[in-house]
Parts: C-alpha cells; sequence; structure tokens
C-alpha cells in the first residue's frame, strides 16, 4: 500500500488526476492506495491521452473499432445519464447507491462528425469480473430464475436485478437487450448454459455492455463501443470476456485490448512518451517489442 494514493500515480499527471478527481467528484476504489490497484493502472494508462495528446490511443481505436475516430475527450468513472439504467433514484448517485460505471470513457468523433463513446473496463490483477449478488440474496424470493435460463429467457422481468430491495423503479438491462436485438434470449444466441448467462462474469460485462446499447438508444450519441483493456499477463479476465463475445448476437462494438499495446504504440512518438512507456513497464511489469536491427 502507498500512504497515499496520489503516489502512485505518474508524477506528470499526478496533479492534474488529483484535481480531477476532486473537481468531478470521483468516487476513488476502496483499494486504490493498493500497488495492484485498477483504478491507479486506468489513470497511468489514460491520463497522459487526456492531458498530453491522444494520437497514439485514436490509433489504437481504429484498430478496434475499424474506423478512424478522433479522440475529443477521456473521462473516468463514467456512468452516463442515470435514467439510461434506471439504477439510481435520481439525475445523480447517491453515496448509498451502487451503479453501473465505466472505468474509462473516450469520446470519440467519427470522419462524418458524428459523436461516439467508447467504455472500457480497465483490469490489472483481478481475477474475475463483478458476479450477480442477486443470485445470493436473502431478499430474492425467485431464485428459481437465476438457476435456470429458460425460465429467465421466458419472463426476464422476473429476474431479481429488474427491482432489488430498495430500489424505487425497474431498471432497464432487459428492456434495453429487447430493444436491440428483439429479446433477451436473441441477445445471446451462442449461450448453452444451464442457468442465467449473467449470473457470473457476464454480470460486470452485460450491465456495462447494456449502458453502451442504452446511450445510442436514447440518442446521447450517435455509436458507442465497449472494451475490456487488461494486464496482458492476467488470462483471468481474458477467459470470461471471450466467452461472453462467443454468446451475443452482435459483438462488433466489442473489443480486447492488452494494455503494452496502448504503451508501445505511445512509446513510438519517442520524447516523454519514451519515459512513460519505461515507467509503465517498471510499475506493472509489462514488456515492450525488442527493436530489430
Amino acid at each position: 500500500m502507498f500512504d497515499d494514493w496520489r503516489q502512485g500515480i505518474h508524477e506528470r499527471v499526478r496533479q492534474q488526476t488529483a484535481t480531477l478527481v476532486a473537481e468531478r467528484g470521483i468516487r476513488l476504489h476502496s483499494h486504490v492506495r493498493a500497488v495492484n490497484s485498477s483504478m491507479a493502472f486506468a489513470f497511468n494508462l489514460f491520463m497522459p491521452f487526456r492531458e498530453f495528446g491522444a494520437g497514439a490511443l485514436e490509433v489504437l481505436l481504429m484498430r478496434a473499432l475499424r474506423f478512424p475516430v478522433r479522440v475529443v475527450g477521456v473521462e473516468f468513472e463514467f456512468h452516463g445519464p442515470t435514467d439510461i439504467l434506471a439504477e439510481c433514484a435520481g439525475s445523480h448517485p447517491t453515496e448509498e447507491e451502487k451503479f453501473t460505471a465505466s472505468d474509462v470513457a473516450v469520446r470519440v468523433e467519427d470522419e462524418e462528425g458524428r459523436s461516439g463513446l467508447v467504455l472500457i473496463e480497465v483490469k490489472l490483477s483481478e481475477g474475475e469480473f463483478t458476479h450477480c449478488n442477486g443470485a445470493k440474496s436473502a431478499s430474492n424470493t425467485r431464485k428459481d430464475i437465476c438457476a435456470s435460463a429458460p425460465k429467465f429467457f421466458d419472463a426476464p422481468g422476473m429476474c431479481y436485478l429488474t427491482r432489488p430491495r430498495h430500489a424505487r423503479k425497474d431498471r432497464r438491462y432487459w428492456e434495453i437487450l429487447e430493444c436491440a436485438f428483439g429479446s433477451v434470449r436473441a441477445a445471446v444466441p451462442g449461450y448453452t448454459g444451464a442457468d442465467c448467462p449473467f449470473r457470473g462474469n457476464g454480470q460486470q460485462i452485460m450491465r456495462n455492455h447494456a449502458l453502451a446499447l442504452g446511450l445510442v438508444q436514447s440518442e446521447a450519441v450517435a455509436f458507442t463501443a465497449f472494451g475490456l483493456v487488461h494486464h496482458p499477463d492476467n488470462h483471468h479476465v481474458v477467459e470470461p470476456w471471450e466467452e461472453y463475445q462467443s454468446i451475443v448476437g452482435d459483438r462488433s462494438t466489442l473489443f480486447r485490448l492488452p494494455a503494452n499495446d496502448l504503451v508501445d504504440v505511445a512509446a513510438e512518438q519517442g520524447g516523454w512518451w519514451s519515459a512513460w512507456a519505461a515507467y509503465m513497464c517498471d510499475r506493472y511489469m509489462l514488456s515492450l517489442p525488442v527493436a530489430s536491427g
């Protein structure tokens, strides 16, 4: 553990990060002071593109999206308008409310000037994604829905997540998936499991995916994508991510990017970026390609 979470942030973006956290009221993760904090990892990876130019990030996003985009902003802990997923009672989350937030949101424009948003989940050393707490909740009176994929697909509105205890309105995950794919079942045509497909690792991925889809449906932006940026040695999160990609009906807006790819492309710019890349490699035990010749 660092004595202060800011000690874990690269010195060139340390003050800017602290100012952003204070001004935007970003909720710091409980273990942000840890050496292996994914939140600090996200700050160290993406704050330089916010502060010093996003050319390298644009290159990687173009590869992931398969069309050119221009980065116009980088945000952290993005939850979007609260009425998209309807997880919060009001227009802003309260301290007590749990809500879906993407670690990073990159605002972009395509060549036609259309606005887009790329949501990113950042994983450093976590071995999995967040599972569904509703399946174990004492307040859930329909655990049979959790244990049966056919029952869930027949009546997704009966899922405990639709209206958890103390919630004031129905959450919109299933409504969003139905709007995008025709039905919740059609959203995951490749799923062959016995219980709810979103009971385990797929739950956190689904919520962020639904947020991305819902932002387009509400016309907040013209297009979205959702990606995983992870430590290249963390295969534990790659497996559930690829499993989710394999079951969804449309994976064109989902992508996965090892963090060292970002560092590598940025390092090619030379100057300060090379020093930042060296810091990232040392701090997080990343490896970059060895130059030939």
